[in-house]
C-alpha cells in the first residue's frame, strides 16, 4: 500500500518526480494540464518562453473572483550526495514528505489542486481560478507578469510556506552584480599586472560595513533590511594574475525602501570604494522587485482571516519576509494576500520537507476559502 494516501499527497509525489527546475518548467505542463482537466477545469496554457507555459485552469462560469497562485519552478538539488533521500523521488518519513520543491512550493499547489477537485461551483457563482506559473524562483516573475497580461482577478492569493499564516506584506530583492576589474600578467611577474581577486577583498570588507548599517532598518512586520554576498567569481589560470573578478549580491528591501533607491545607495558606495582602492569597479543590476502589500481590511483578507479562525488557527496577519509573485499582481491593482503550508526554512535547503498534517489542512482551508469567494 502507497503511504501517500491523500489526493494532496499524490499530486505532490507526482509533481516532486517532475524536475522542473527554472527553465526546464516545460516538464510539467503536460502533467498539470491533465491533472486539471481530470478533476473538471477548463485548462488554458499560456506560452512564456519557448516550451516553458502557465497552466491556468478555471472552475465555475463568469468574472474571476479568485485567482490562487503559485510557482512550477524549483532550485537545483544542489549537492545530491547529502541528501538522505533522493531529491527528485517524493520519500515519506516521520510524517513528512521530502524531495525538491515540497515545501516551495509544490505542496501548496498540490493542496490547491486537491481542493479545487472538491468544489461542485453554483450556476452564476463566478469563477474560481488556479494558475501554475513559470520562474519565480530568480526573482524575474517571469510567469507571473505574462499571467497578469491576459487575466484581471477580483482577488489573488499566492500560494507560498507561510505556516499556514495569512501575509498581506513582502520584501523587495536587488540583484546586482559588482565587477572589480585587474590587469592580467604571469602570476611570476606579480608587479606587472593588478589582483582583481586581491582587490575583491578590500570590496568586501567594505560591503560588510555597508551591510551592518543596511541591518539596523527594521520594518515591524517583514523585519530586518539585508545585504548578502552570495557568489564570488574569478580568474582565469591558476598562473594568471586574475583581471577580473565577479560579486553578486542578494540585496533584500523591506516597506520603507525603493528598488531605485537601493540600486543608487549601492553605487554611491561602490564608486567610494574604486576611489579608495584606486580600482575600477562597475556595478550592473541583473533582477529586482519591489516590496508589496495589502490592507489588512480587503475582502480577501478578511476571507482567509475568517477561515483560518474557522479552523481554530491564528489569523492574525503577518509578513512573508522572502519575495514571492504578490508584488505582479499588487502592480495590476489585484488585492492579494499569500497563503500555503511549510515554513520558509524548509526552502532552498537538503532535505527540503513538508509535514502531511500542514499539507492536508492546506487542501481543507483553500476548500473553505473557494467556497467563500463563490457564495
Amino acid at each position: 500500500m502507497s503511504d501517500f494516501k491523500t489526493p494532496a499527497e499524490q499530486f505532490l509525489k507526482d509533481m516532486i518526480a517532475i524536475p522542473s527546475v527554472t527553465g526546464h518548467e516545460g516538464s510539467m505542463k503536460d502533467y498539470l494540464a491533465g491533472a486539471f482537466a481530470k478533476i473538471g477545469l477548463d485548462v488554458e496554457l499560456q506560452q512564456v518562453e519557448g516550451d516553458r507555459f502557465n497552466v491556468i485552469g478555471k472552475l465555475g462560469e463568469g468574472p474571476i473572483k479568485l485567482m490562487l497562485c503559485t510557482h512550477t519552478d524549483v532550485i537545483p538539488a544542489l549537492d545530491e550526495s547529502l541528501w538522505h533521500s533522493p531529491p527528485f523521488e517524493a520519500t515519506m518519513r516521520n510524517g513528512r514528505i521530502y524531495g525538491r520543491g515540497a515545501t516551495d512550493a509544490k505542496g501548496s499547489l498540490a493542496a490547491a489542486i486537491d481542493a479545487m477537485q472538491r468544489i461542485r461551483p453554483k450556476n452564476n457563482s463566478g469563477s474560481v481560478a488556479l494558475a501554475a506559473v513559470v520562474e519565480e524562483e530568480t526573482g524575474r516573475s517571469l510567469g507571473a507578469r505574462k499571467l497578469m497580461e491576459a487575466y484581471k482577478p477580483e482577488a489573488g492569493i499566492i500560494l507560498e510556506p507561510t505556516g499556514l499564516r495569512v501575509a498581506i506584506a513582502h520584501k523587495g530583492a536587488l540583484r546586482p552584480v559588482i565587477t572589480v576589474h585587474g590587469q592580467a600578467a604571469h602570476s611570476s611577474s606579480a608587479d606587472m599586472g593588478v589582483n582583481a581577486v586581491s582587490i575583491s577583498g578590500e570590496v568586501l570588507r567594505d560591503l560588510e560595513r555597508y551591510r551592518n548599517k543596511i541591518m539596523n532598518l527594521v520594518d515591524p512586520m517583514l523585519g530586518r533590511s539585508s545585504l548578502e554576498v552570495t557568489m564570488i567569481r574569478g580568474g582565469e589560470r591558476i598562473n594568471v594574475i586574475p583581471v577580473k573578478c565577479l560579486i553578486y549580491i542578494d540585496r533584500r528591501l523591506t516597506s520603507g525602501e525603493t528598488v531605485e533607491g537601493a540600486f543608487d545607495d549601492l553605487v554611491n558606495v561602490v564608486e567610494r570604494i574604486g576611489e579608495e582602492t584606486g580600482a575600477r569597479l562597475d556595478v550592473e543590476r541583473l533582477c529586482s522587485y519591489p516590496s508589496s502589500s495589502v490592507s489588512e481590511n480587503e475582502p480577501v483578507v478578511s476571507l482567509i482571516k475568517g477561515v483560518l479562525a474557522a479552523h481554530g488557527l491564528p489569523s492574525a496577519p503577518v509578513g512573508f519576509p522572502a519575495g514571492c509573485d504578490m508584488w505582479t499582481f499588487r502592480k495590476n491593482s489585484v488585492p492579494t494576500a499569500i497563503l500555503g503550508p511549510g515554513y520558509l526554512d524548509q526552502a532552498h535547503g537538503v532535505d527540503e520537507y513538508i509535514d502531511r498534517e500542514q499539507l492536508k489542512l492546506a487542501a481543507d482551508l483553500y476548500e473553505d476559502i473557494i467556497k467563500k469567494a463563490m457564495m
